[in-house]
């Protein structure tokens, strides 16, 4: 199987989505451009020929002159006016382009190339999923560099839709932002007075990091309130995978963060260190995972499952290719299994999570999963920035259901929220339930 890599949000937008991306940037030759405005045009051709959905021209100019729209807005300009698209992928890109001409001529102090890059965005925005988006120069240069270590409030942001606000999705432990209170599912209003409603995750994480003992100005929506936070920015090392005992030793939990660097030595370590230590069963916790390396989910669902189909995924031709499973690293005998996901276990952790319910090797404990994982590849764009694209979406392997998409995702096999009035963890409580029954029988 080709590697693959997963984007992983803790490198995008840690604090301090989720696609599956090959290792190689694309660095093909740039085509020539018939137009003024290269990036905007670039990004038009491969949405139209690369993205699995095969939208039209009209979709994505639309989305295009949207955040021209916006854009202009905080201009204080007009919005411009809108030509009538046809389909015609060439004519509808010169009505494009002569509109964005007339903005500039109107007003002379608009800056173009922003104004070029905020259609790009629009255009990967009206894709209207997770892991098709736009980075503009400087945020490319971190694309795909998970930190070790980064100065920051030590938390991480999920995707969201565009027009929610970015949300907490993992507060690390002894971290800044959980000395200061900050929750999971906390949404994030405003960084040092400025509005990130629409901000992607690395947006938002680029102007909350900063260097350490220096202090960052925070407004987050909890429950209908609004709360300010001052946090002093630390020195992070975001964990990878933690791991405890339950049951007097015989329940073996381990908790995966994110799935990037020797997490699956670690995760395959920790267990083989519980379970000699004389557990009996396992609760792996993927909830707050945002995915990572492909690699690293493939094998820490063959820990779990001896041979088979984790996923499947469909190219845009419609062509379905398995997701297999290896014999490195399975853990020897089938042992009673709890994966406890939630809505914010993305990508990877959903590939984990749909192989071991499809193969009937463990229980799914929690809340539906976020729906967010697919094929991707990243692409260079005239600007310096890239362009991430989705070339392929997941399947489930036994249901053959979508797992990609707005209410869709891993359904658990037992649907256990998290009960934040309560004190405690209902779903981790659940699990050790679970398997203390099945100790029983």
């Amino acid at each position: 199987m080709r590697r693959f890599r997963l984007l992983p949000l803790l490198a995008a937008a840690v604090l301090g989505a989720c696609s599956i991306l090959p290792p190689d940037v694309g660095r093909e030759l740039l085509p020539t451009t018939h137009s003024s405005y290269k990036t905007a045009e670039f990004a038009y051709h491969q949405l139209l020929e690369r993205h699995v959905d095969k939208p039209g021209s009209k979709q994505l100019l639309i989305g295009a002159l949207d955040s021209v729209d916006a854009f202009l807005k905080k201009a204080n300009d007009a919005p411009v006016t809108r030509p009538e698209f046809t389909g015609a992928i060439e004519s509808d890109f010169s009505k494009f382009g002569a509109t964005l001409d007339g903005a500039i001529a109107k007003n002379g102090k608009l800056d173009a190339t922003l104004m070029e890059r905020a259609a790009t965005d629009g255009m990967a925005k009206s894709m209207n999923e997770c892991h098709t988006y736009y980075l503009d120069p400087e945020r490319a240069k971190g694309f795909n560099q998970g930190p070790t270590q980064y100065e920051g409030i030590g938390a991480q942001i999920s995707p969201g839709k565009p027009t929610e606000l970015p949300e907490i999705s993992y507060v690390f432990p002894s971290s800044p932002a959980e000395k200061a209170g900050v929750r999971a599912g906390d949404r994030i209003k405003t960084v040092e007075d400025t509005d990130v409603a629409g901000f992607t995750p690395e947006e938002v994480a680029n102007r909350i990091k900063g260097p350490e003992g220096t202090t960052v100005h925070l407004v987050l929506l909890r429950g209908g309130n609004d709360i300010a936070f001052n946090i002093v920015r630390g020195k992070i090392v975001p964990p990878r995978v933690q791991s405890r005992t339950y049951e007097n030793g015989s329940i073996a939990y381990v908790s995966v963060a994110q799935l990037n660097g020797d997490v699956t030595r670690q995760t395959s370590d920790e267990l083989t260190k519980l379970l000699t230590a004389g557990a009996t069963t396992a609760i792996l916790d993927l909830r707050n995972d945002p995915g990572g390396d492909l690699s690293a989910a493939v094998d820490i669902g063959s820990i779990f499952v001896k041979s088979g189909v984790l996923v499947y995924q469909i190219g845009r031709d419609g062509s379905r290719q398995a997701v297999k499973t290896n014999d490195r690293w399975y853990w020897g005998t089938q042992k009673p299994l709890v994966v406890l996901v939630n809505e914010r276990s993305a990508s990877g952790s959903e590939i984990i999570a749909a192989g071991v319910q499809a193969n009937g090797v463990g229980t799914i404990i929690g809340n539906k999963t976020a729906g967010c994982v697919g094929i991707g590849q990243p692409r260079e764009l005239p600007d310096g920035g890239l362009l991430l694209i989705t070339l392929a979406r997941m399947q489930d392997a036994k249901t053959g259901a979508e797992l990609n998409g707005d209410g869709r995702g891993v359904v658990p096999d037992k649907v256990v929220p998290l009960d934040s009035a309560q004190s405690g963890d209902t779903q981790l409580d659940a699990a050790v339930a679970f398997l203390r029954s099945q100790a029983r029988r």
